[in-house]
């Protein structure tokens, strides 16, 4: 991020931890005029520092399980014939929404309606990894987490990170920023299952097709103002504000705003996979331990028994610390059943195959008629 200026940085904090403010609340924030703001944001985009995304509720929206999938593939097949290859089996599947992998190795999420959907994806998806010759002798590793038993402590905020990564670099910046500790560590909000969220199916979902529509053309085109969404559907600039506003408002959709991880001077992507010891599940507390959710996770998701989490370092050094304490919070704690899988993807190397690509699994599972 040296390429950035102070007042740069200060605003790339400040989209990422508050995704769901207007730009005019944010310049207040910043104490900048709305122009100047607008200047900066546009330059922050057109270097690669930040990208927007509308991303859906799922539970609320019917949807029961969250599933990672981590493999081995075959190192004699280059990362970009493997990709070419999946793009158009594999991750074909719209329940995919985010894949990234390397030369020899790969992680996605998928977002899927019940079990028995994401079981049969997992069928094809082996059957056609074993015939495109791309597996290594161990299958690759599912691990589920039913929304009703699971919790989704951070989805891909980056706030954390960014606010150590600015404070060990820049300490007097971050004075008078106007952002608060809490705000900056809150749990992520967008797939909290709702009040009434037992035995809810995408059928019981109480959206007209107008709104569905809307939603689909929100999400696959998050930049896009109502006035060109007013455009390419044909519903009136009135309609789709007034969506976007209740999908909001209602908590059915959440905005994020994510820098590209490339360029925030890390180089190491790891994956924690936690298997824990029935004697002692992992307590659903509000956040988990900062041993654990540490400020470099971007991705956390636990259920009793299981842990998923995604965390990105500068360096070597970093990751060791950071992986120590880790092992050694569940060791203390008698938390481990079996010595936890950590496995580094190098974010140099890394291809990402889909980021955040959910607007085709509304259309599939609503049934939508639009393109």
């Amino acid at each position: 991020m040296n390429e950035l200026s102070r007042s740069e940085k200060s605003a790339l904090l400040h989209f990422t931890t508050y995704p769901d403010k207007s730009d005019t609340e944010l310049s207040s924030l910043l104490g900048v005029p709305n122009s100047t703001l607008a200047s900066v944001k546009a330059r922050l985009k057109q270097m690669g520092y930040l990208r927007e995304y509308f991303i859906p509720n799922f539970p609320k929206l019917g949807f029961e399980l969250l599933a990672t999938v981590y493999s081995d593939f075959n190192p004699s097949i280059t990362a970009e014939e493997r990709v070419a290859n999946t793009r158009r089996s594999v991750e074909i599947y719209p329940e995919v929404i985010l894949s990234v992998g390397e030369s020899h190795r790969g992680f996605s999420i998928s977002i899927a309606e019940n079990i028995t959907r994401i079981m049969r994806i997992s069928s094809e998806r082996l059957k056609t990894l074993s015939d495109l010759d791309l597996l290594e002798l161990e299958l690759p590793q599912e691990v589920y987490f039913p929304f009703e038993m699971s919790s989704v402590y951070r989805f891909f905020n980056l706030a954390p990170l960014l606010y150590n990564r600015l404070l060990r670099t820049d300490a007097s910046m971050m004075e008078g920023t106007g952002i608060s500790h809490k705000d900056i560590y809150a749990k992520d909000k967008m797939m909290e299952p709702g009040a009434k969220r037992s035995m809810m199916r995408p059928s019981d979902v109480d959206l007209t097709a107008k709104q569905l529509d809307v939603l689909y053309h929100t999400l696959k085109h998050p930049d896009m103002s109502s006035s060109r969404l007013s455009a390419m559907t044909g519903h009136s600039r009135h309609t789709i504000s007034r969506t976007q506003e209740r999908l909001l408002e209602d908590g059915l959709i959440t905005q994020l705003r994510v820098p590209d991880l490339s360029k925030l001077d890390s180089v190491i992507l790891t994956l924690y996979h936690v298997r824990l010891d029935p004697k002692n599940p992992f307590a659903q507390n509000p956040l988990p331990p900062i041993e654990l959710l540490q400020d470099e996770s971007v991705f956390f998701v636990a259920r009793p028994l299981e842990i998923i989490m995604l965390a990105i370092y500068d360096n070597y050094m970093h990751h060791n610390h950071n992986k120590g304490l880790f092992n050694q919070f569940l060791k203390t704690n008698d938390l481990m059943k079996s010595i936890p899988t950590i496995r580094n993807h190098s974010l140099g190397e890394a291809i990402w195959i889909k980021r955040f690509e959910t607007h085709e699994l509304i259309k599939r599972t609503f049934d939508l008629r639009t393109c």
